[in-house]
């Protein structure tokens, strides 16, 4: 048997949904004779690592993981490798489990976005998905690192029967599957040298407008035509070399309505990559609906206008690499930096700066900012590279551009000259004439680091 300790702390549901595609059921469990008789024990995490200790030992937990991870094959994903350390710099100083000797950090702040987002290589070889903005320093266990915001840090350690990963197998396409397996069979091998370079990708995110069940793309949010069925697009996005997925519920919003959250789950047992969901989110429950239905992200933006607070609350809750703010600007003089903010479908005008509501949503706890241009939004003449360039430069988390991509080099340009650190594109692959891997030899041809294999 194996079991997936339920600390609150985690999505369990991709974690197991990915020992499902691999043909392994699991039981997810907060039961400590359950994880005592477990074959494997699975101890996935997200969020920080004060609340996280804090529901261990509430839950009675902490024993039943500590003896597991010395006692049988056990498997740490992101936090939960980082609650294996001695203490963490996270929620001012917290003591952790102590059966990995370390440190966990802080990534500094020099110029590098945090959270780390995307993909990235383990001694310099193999792409996984990460998502963090603390890290565990190298040593005497490490077995894998990786290098991000000028630190070699740890993303694999080893000690025994224990495996423990900073990244996210459970999300890293094909690559994290193999690794799932190996792990089972007690074959998971190390593969290149500690402290070979490596460097985070820039993400291409196709984007799935959602409107009663089924993928729709307009112009300028106008005029939109019917595409398909969003799980069979996710699937054949997924498998084409995408680095993550959007979803839009694009009336929910409008109609106040809660999102499709059946739609979630089915896209949650189709694909193997981070996904997020935005639409239809009224309250923290909603969210917490959509990231236990198997989304890593949820995406606020009319709500967040409305109660800012609630992003705050959400990164509390989720942690806030979970947390993206969408935003639809349009050009306007009446705002310092050009740009307004909109909302309910660019059915409103809010009078907010685009700039200042950027820098407000991250200071509050946003881990990610997504820059939708109304203006060039399904017209396929590029990015809005002002506005996305001067997010880039106010914030210190990542930026996606959004609206307007047509070519491949839209998104070099993009990357290259307004900063962004991920481009979501929609029309240019939805209409067949361009595929992920197309647009991605151009951005590996013209130097921006891409992930290739898939």
């Amino acid at each position: 048997m194996v079991a997936i300790v339920d600390y609150r702390a985690g999505n369990l549901t991709s974690v197991k949904n990915a020992f499902s595609a691999i043909g392994v059921e699991t039981v997810v469990t907060r039961d400590p004779d359950v994880i005592a008789r477990a074959e494997r024990v699975v101890f996935p995490g997200v969020g920080a690592a004060g609340s996280a200790m804090q529901n261990l030992r509430s839950l009675g937990l902490a024993d039943a993981v500590r003896n597991a991870a010395e006692t049988k094959p056990f498997l740490g994903i992101c936090l939960g490798m980082q609650i294996l350390f001695d203490r963490s710099e996270e929620d001012g100083g917290v003591d952790l489990l102590g059966i990995i000797p370390g440190q966990v950090r802080r990534f500094p702040q020099n110029g590098a976005k945090v959270p780390e987002i995307g993909w990235n290589q383990v001694n310099g070889r193999t792409d996984y998905y990460f998502v963090h903005s603390y890290y565990a320093e190298v040593g005497p266990c490490t077995s894998g690192t990786t290098s991000y915001a000028g630190v070699t840090f740890t993303s694999e350690v080893r000690k025994g029967n224990l495996l423990a990963c900073q990244y996210h197998p459970e999300k890293s396409g094909k690559a994290g599957l193999r690794l799932l397996e190996g792990w089972l069979s007690g074959a998971t091998a190390q593969n290149g040298e500690l402290g070979s370079p490596s460097q985070l990708t820039r993400r291409v995110i196709p984007c799935l407008d959602v409107r009663n069940g089924r993928v729709t793309k307009g112009v300028k949010f106008k005029n939109n035509v019917d595409l398909g069925d969003p799980v069979e697009m996710a699937v054949a996005y997924s498998e084409g070399g995408a680095d993550e997925l959007v979803f839009y519920d694009i009336t929910a919003s409008a109609e106040r309505r809660p999102i499709d959250i059946g739609m979630v789950e089915s896209v949650a047992k189709a694909v193997r990559i981070p996904f997020a969901v935005g639409g239809g989110i009224s309250c923290l429950a909603d969210m917490e609906r959509v990231i236990l239905a198997g989304a890593e992200k949820v995406s606020v933006n009319s709500l967040a206008v409305r109660n800012p607070s609630i992003i705050a609350d959400g990164a509390a809750a989720f942690g806030r690499q979970c947390i993206v703010l969408g935003m639809d600007p349009v050009k306007s003089p009446k705002c310092p930096s050009g740009y307004e903010i909109t909302t309910r479908g660019f059915r409103e005008f809010t009078g907010m700066d685009a700039v200042e509501w950027a820098r407000r949503a991250a200071d509050l706890g946003a881990g990610e900012i997504v820059v939708n241009s109304v203006d060039a939004d399904g017209t396929r003449q590029g990015f809005e590279l002002e506005l996305t360039q001067k997010i880039a430069e106010a914030v210190d988390v990542p930026v996606v551009a959004s609206g307007g991509a047509g070519s491949p080099e839209h998104l070099v340009t993009v990357f290259r000259d307004a900063k962004a650190d991920a481009a979501i594109v929609a029309g240019m692959i939805h209409s067949g004439e361009y595929s992920i891997t197309d647009i991605k030899r151009v951005m590996s041809g013209a130097g921006v680091p891409t992930r290739m294999s898939y």
